[in-house]
């Protein structure tokens, strides 16, 4: 894409490509189990109502990995839907066999950029944004690969209903100043670092940063009314 001067523009996108390979089981798991439970990522309107047959508050976890917080929070929230996204395709996979065995109807997965898939979507449509964890690209030159970007948080508030929350958590310091700087700058939002919510699983990456040593940091804004 060009923008009037012939130069190209800047596309937002929540994820950098990454390429795995899967096991023929794994493979075959997420051939069947994707028209089942996944959303495409282009296609006509549609609403989070039309998605789950029903009236209900409606999360979007963006970079959900392999889908543990995603598949436990469904378990723990039967009265919220949920949507989970992730461009990494074993990740994917295994979340769907996990959804599947678990017979969960309040959750659904996209494969892709949720930045793509939200423009199927009325705006405001939800209630909470998770981001858990997010890829802390440490190295100066792959700051702008990070997530939450003033670009990336801009594109997502529209769809955060008034009242709806931002909610991330990340073991990265100089990450943590990133979130409260883009968030703090956005007219819309309002919050800061919170208490550890009760209601955030636990994933292997929290534990693997609490096994080094290091601080869980949670924020949440709400987007102003």
């Amino acid at each position: 894409m060009c923008a009037p001067d012939g130069h190209p523009m800047a596309v937002a996108r929540t994820f950098k490509p990454r390429r795995r390979r899967m096991s023929q089981t794994r493979s075959a798991a997420f051939a069947e189990l994707l028209p089942v439970f996944g959303l495409d990522v282009e296609g006509p309107p549609t609403s989070a109502e039309e998605i789950f047959e029903r009236s209900a508050p409606v999360a979007l976890e963006i970079g959900c990995g392999a889908g543990e917080a995603a598949i436990a929070s469904a378990l723990a929230e039967p009265d919220v839907d949920l949507i989970a996204a992730d461009v990494h395709t074993p990740g994917i996979a295994r979340l769907l066999v996990d959804l599947h065995s678990n017979e969960l109807t309040n959750l659904r997965v996209i494969h892709g950029d949720a930045l793509e898939f939200i423009n199927r979507l009325p705006t405001p449509t939800f209630t909470e944004i998770r981001i858990w964890f997010p890829d802390p690209w440490p190295k100066p030159r792959q700051r702008q690969r990070r997530l939450v970007t003033e670009l990336i948080i801009g594109r997502l508030v529209p769809w955060i209903v008034g009242g709806g929350r931002l909610r991330m958590a990340t073991d990265i310091d100089d990450y943590v100043e990133q979130m409260l700087a883009v968030c703090l700058a956005h007219p819309e939002l309002d919050g800061g670092i919170v208490v550890r919510p009760s209601d955030r699983p636990v994933t292997r990456f929290e534990r693997k940063a609490v096994e080094a040593g290091r601080v869980v940091t949670d924020l949440a804004f709400v987007r102003l009314l």
